[in-house]
């Protein structure tokens, strides 16, 4: 069992944190009863002829004369609700694309009869509309709401043509480093997840997968910085969700695309998605390619025994990625009661790290002491899958719904690395030449069983609980070889083999509740972790278990149709994966690399906000958290040998807080925009020192219909000076754009965007600490245009409608 080494102080508080946070869900649920409700309240569910919700569609409460009083969404189920409402006589206008509008008979809510419920409320297809109406809900690039942003790849005219990672770069509140580190404002610690599953990947094979998924293949992107209890307690920073593309529509349909561009070298690819959907089987399919040449340039300056010697090394990338995406899935419908879904993910890519370095040292009299040139050459292929067995059970009653899941991901990473280095001849001296080969072989295998089940005991309570066991086993066999006297040699001082097992056993409750104006939600998430590493090469073995709780609290306050307040509580872990615990080393040439550090901790974080909404239109948000054993990256450097080297550490503590206020606007008829703004201050107990600093990010996204099937599109963002542990980065920012042109009655559309067009976002960093002195430039291959074209085949009819530019407030409240 681990325990902190804080002291008797901090565990004191922090199991009274947990104490105050269960108390406080119980009285919580133990108050519900008490709340009255004065004024009069309806509800009820639309559905179409099939009894299936009708989800986001329009409800509208009326006097009796006709004239609107106030108006709702459904729910993503079909339910609707009305509290508050003064006692009178009213009807209900209920409408939905496709759909014939209805209006209910009039009703009077009485202090007798306070209530009204409209239970199986019926709209029949209006099928001339159907047939005539292409897809015409556009949602927003950008939404935001508490705890919660969207930004729907779909929309965006920018995502043509770029990857994951390159698509998160852009998400306001996001920062991706030079290595694919992702952070959320300001802090590090972020869960990766496709299609609500984690990716169970090293850091390193993450940024490479994020790399290799193509725009093309995304929906969505949702970023919750306060998760329920209902999710992984993993990231203590949130949780961001990458939701892949999964055709709604009914009948045969689908569509193709294409792209093809260049920045410093080109880019193109090409895939496709196919759907076919009757009422009993929904059979989808799609595949995309994609090539993506790429150049970079790395500048460092090192300085070692105090400044008496100073080494400059320059870095010039051939980096070529070859990807292939493809899902192919199959739903059926058993019955009116059950549902059975069999899905595979597949990616499977060829990356290529093909550089040359020179290493110049000199003295402080600026003579040169060495000069070496290394050529690394680094081949890596990967092939992640995810086979998904699913099972869902709808009850009689209304709300009530048990799913299951059953997944085994299967990953595979492979890298062959040689490196090549060559001592130039100085005064007096010989040419030398030493060689390295590295094998480097990762597999990981991930089995996951979970089981959901939601209840509705009223309109105003409803319950979450669920159970989910995971186990992950990765072995990865690091062999290098060295040239000696023309004979490769066995190097058993940096080659390592090293099993990693894990085992996470979860279970959770989580509770809605509505009390006249407040949204309440609560839960807590129960976590037992085993971990066993075997470190083969040397014998050693290291064990842990730890059993955790992570209560979550959030209340929501709608004091009137302007103003919605929301307080959120949650605790969460962030635990070391496998790359970072695992002590090989990986060579970017003879003087740099990388190692892992089997001893590093879980940081463990509580986390604070508030928001505050204004009109559905601007969102403040303030937060605070308080992170022990922190794990960063550091720098470490060898003097007597040159040698500087990066791993993992726990550090002692890190305090972060900020406000960040996001606002859209539709300016005009054809512009609309979203503006986001975060200032930030990151706090750093290094142990022997200090290290804070405050800073701000900006990110700001507009959308233009400059004509019919014209539009346009304008990205920019800045994130100014921050620290990272040891690290300072310094600012950098960029400007994107792109031009839609629609053809065929919208069918098809042309695309050409334009991203970082004055080719700013680059990196510089710095590190002072001990004995390091480092500064750091790398110019990544960011400017590129990019033209593609789209075109959709098929019936375009829309099985039911998603307004989903305006959600329903208690779902929006309750994320």
């Amino acid at each position: 069992m681990i325990h902190t080494t804080k002291g008797a102080f901090y565990v004191l508080i922090n199991d009274l944190y947990t104490k105050i946070s269960v108390i406080s869900l119980l009285l919580i649920c133990c108050s519900l009863p008490g709340w009255a409700q004065h004024d009069g309240r309806i509800n009820g569910k639309l559905s179409d002829s099939k009894q299936e919700g009708l989800a986001y569609s329009s409800v509208a409460l009326q006097h009796a004369d006709g004239s609107n009083f106030k108006g709702t969404l459904t729910d993503s189920l079909g339910y609707f609700s009305f509290s508050g409402i003064p006692l009178g006589t009213y009807q209900l206008a209920f409408s939905s694309m496709g759909m014939h509008s209805k209006i209910s008979p009039k009703f009077e809510l009485s202090s007798a009869q306070p209530e009204k419920s409209f239970d199986a409320v019926v709209l029949e297809a209006d099928e001339k509309l159907l047939n005539e109406v292409m897809i015409s809900v556009q949602k927003n690039v950008i939404e935001q709401h508490p705890g919660k942003t969207t930004i729907n790849v779909e929309n965006s005219l920018l995502a043509e043509g770029n990857t994951a990672l390159e698509l998160l770069d852009r998400a306001p509140g996001i920062k991706i480093d030079a290595e694919g580190k992702i952070s959320l404002k300001g802090r590090s610690g972020v869960m990766v997840m496709i299609n609500n599953k984690q990716t169970y990947l090293s850091a390193g094979e993450l940024a490479v997968l994020l790399k290799g998924t193509n725009s093309s293949s995304i929906s969505k992107i949702e970023i919750l910085s306060q998760p329920s209890a209902k999710f992984d307690a993993a990231g203590n920073a949130g949780m961001i969700n990458i939701v892949m593309k999964k055709n709604q529509l009914s009948g045969f349909n689908g569509s193709l695309n294409m792209n093809g561009g260049a920045g410093r070298k080109a880019r193109y690819g090409s895939g496709f998605n196919v759907n076919y959907r009757t009422s009993k089987i929904n059979l989808y399919g799609n595949y995309n390619y994609a090539y993506r040449g790429e150049t970079e340039y790395l500048d460092f300056i090192r300085q070692f025994n105090g400044g008496a010697e100073t080494s400059v090394q320059r870095t010039e990338t051939d980096e070529p990625l070859h990807t292939h995406n493809f899902r192919l899935g199959v739903d059926f419908e058993l019955d009116t009661s059950n549902s059975i879904g069999l899905l595979i993910n597949g990616n499977v890519g060829e990356y290529l790290h093909d550089s040359q370095t020179s290493n110049r040292l000199s003295n402080n009299q600026q003579q040169l002491i060495s000069d070496m040139l290394t050529n690394n050459y680094d081949q890596q292929n990967w092939q992640s899958f995810t086979y998904n067995l699913n099972y869902q059970h709808r009850f009689a009653k209304k709300d009530r719904l048990l799913t299951a899941d059953l997944d085994y991901v299967p990953n595979r990473f492979n890298s062959n690395l040689n490196l090549d280095t060559y001592t130039r001849p100085l005064t007096g001296t010989a040419e030398e030449f030493s060689s390295r080969r590295g094998s480097i072989p990762s597999k990981t295998n991930v089995y996951v069983a979970k089981v959901d089940y939601q209840d509705t005991f009223s309109e105003a309570l409803k319950l979450e609980t669920g159970l989910k066991t995971s186990y992950t086993n990765a072995d990865n066999n690091l062999v290098y070889y060295q040239l000696a006297q023309n004979q490769w040699q066995f190097d058993e001082t940096a080659s390592n083999h090293f099993k990693y097992d894990e085992q996470i056993h979860a279970g959770y409750v989580n509770l809605h509740a509505t009390a006249g104006k407040f949204i309440l939600q609560g839960g807590i998430r129960a976590e037992y972790t085993l971990v066993k590493g075997d470190q083969v090469t040397t014998a050693q073995v290291f064990n842990r278990d730890y059993f955790q709780l992570f209560p979550n609290i959030s209340v929501s306050n709608n004091l009137n149709e302007s103003h919605q307040l929301q307080f959120a509580y949650g605790r969460r872990v962030e635990r070391p994966n496998y790359g970072s615990l695992n002590p090989f080393r990986v060579f970017r040439d003879p003087s740099l690399y990388y190692e892992g550090n089997p001893y590093l901790m879980p940081e463990r974080t509580q986390n604070l906000s508030l928001s505050h909404v204004y009109k559905s239109t601007w969102t403040t948000s303030l937060n605070y958290s308080r992170t022990t054993d922190v794990i960063t990256w550091v720098t470490g450097q060898i003097d007597a040998t040159n040698t500087t080297f990066e791993t993992p550490r726990n550090l002692p503590a890190l305090v972060n807080y900020g406000i960040s206020l996001t606002t859209q606007h539709r300016y005009f008829n054809w512009w609309s925009g979203t503006n986001f703004a975060n200032v930030f201050r990151n706090e750093y107990d290094l142990s022997d020192e200090k290290r804070a600093m405050t800073s701000f990010s900006l990110n700001t996204q507009h959308s233009f219909k400059i004509a019919k099937g014209i539009s346009a599109e304008l990205n920019a963002y800045y994130n100014s000076k921050s620290v990272y542990g040891i690290i300072e980065e310094n600012a950098y920012w960029a400007v994107s754009s792109a031009l839609q042109k629609k053809v065929w009655g919208e069918r098809g559309s042309f695309k050409l965007a334009i991203n970082d067009i004055f080719q700013t976002n680059n990196f510089r960093n710095n590190t002072q600490y001990q004995n390091i002195n480092m500064n750091s430039r790398i110019w990544i291959d960011s400017r590129r245009a990019i033209l593609s074209f789209s075109y959709k085949f098929g019936k375009q009819i829309v099985k039911k409608e998603r307004n989903t530019a305006s959600e329903d407030l208690k779902k929006r409240m309750s994320n």
